[in-house]
């Protein structure tokens, strides 16, 4: 199938509980919940023992309803904003945030954590405490100047983007003009965190392929570097995993720091 054929994940409609269900939750294929679940969990904490994830304010732009890239670094901020690219993800975000039943059971990324440290095995109070932190659920659109128009955001300390921006870039300088939207709500100094896949292609939900952006490591460095960013560290994980629902070669966790003013 050519790529241009391929559904977007900021266009499209994506049905986010089959989404969950098959990429994220404890039921998938054992080496791809290690390669797109546990390895970032374990990446970001790292990060966070490295004191290079501190502050007030975190902004969070992620794929379909996930809260497990938020488990390790949530604590670390008081004032948490949750920004939704595809419009359906918006209203599943506002029923979790409002106590709502049916939401998505994230205990096995909880037991991640735990494992390595510093985190009790309680999801329901971790829930409740992230929960209470998050102040405001925004749409955002990362083709506009300001990507929450009409609503400007104070700039956040630290930016995690969870597999967005593969998902959502048509090509390498697609990628540079949205990293450059993005980094306009955060602070010089601040934290921006990426986790994405390096030459993929896409990925299957009931049936119909979604995008992925085909880049390689150094291209991401380029991107950085040219977008005003020092890169702290980096961290890439091969798949190996047989499911072919979705294809990459890399999982990566980038770190790195806003040096340039806006």
């Amino acid at each position: 199938m050519d790529a241009s054929s391929f559904k977007s994940y900021d266009t499209d409609v994506l049905d986010s509980r089959r989404f969950h269900d098959m990429y994220f939750s404890h039921a998938c294929d054992k080496d791809l919940l290690y390669e797109i679940v546990e390895f970032p969990i374990k990446v970001l904490c790292d990060c966070v023992k490295l004191g290079l994830i501190k502050g007030q304010r975190l902004a969070d732009l992620s794929m379909a309803f996930s809260l497990y890239q938020l488990i390790p670094i949530y604590e670390c901020f008081s004032d948490i904003t949750i920004l939704e690219i595809n419009d359906g993800c918006v209203g599943d975000m506002e029923k979790w945030v409002n106590g709502e039943e049916d939401a998505y059971d994230w205990a096995h990324a909880v037991r991640v954590r735990a494992e390595l440290g510093g985190c009790s095995l309680n999801w329901k109070e971790m829930e409740n405490d992230l929960r209470s932190r998050v102040k405001r659920i925004l749409k955002c659109d990362l083709t506009k100047e300001n990507p929450t128009d009409p609503v400007i955001l104070e700039k956040a300390d630290c930016i995690i983007n969870l597999y967005v921006m593969g998902a959502v870039c048509k090509n390498i300088d697609d990628y540079s003009l949205k990293l450059k939207r993005m980094s306009t709500m955060l602070k010089k100094g601040g934290c921006l965190l990426i986790v994405g896949s390096f030459n993929g292609s896409h990925y299957t939900v009931n049936g119909e392929k979604f995008n992925l952006l085909e880049f390689e490591e150094e291209d991401l460095r380029k991107i950085f570097k040219d977008g005003g960013y020092r890169i702290e560290h980096l961290e890439k994980t091969r798949k190996r995993s047989r499911d072919t629902s979705v294809h990459y070669e890399h999982v990566f966790v980038v770190c790195a720091i806003k040096e340039t003013d806006d």
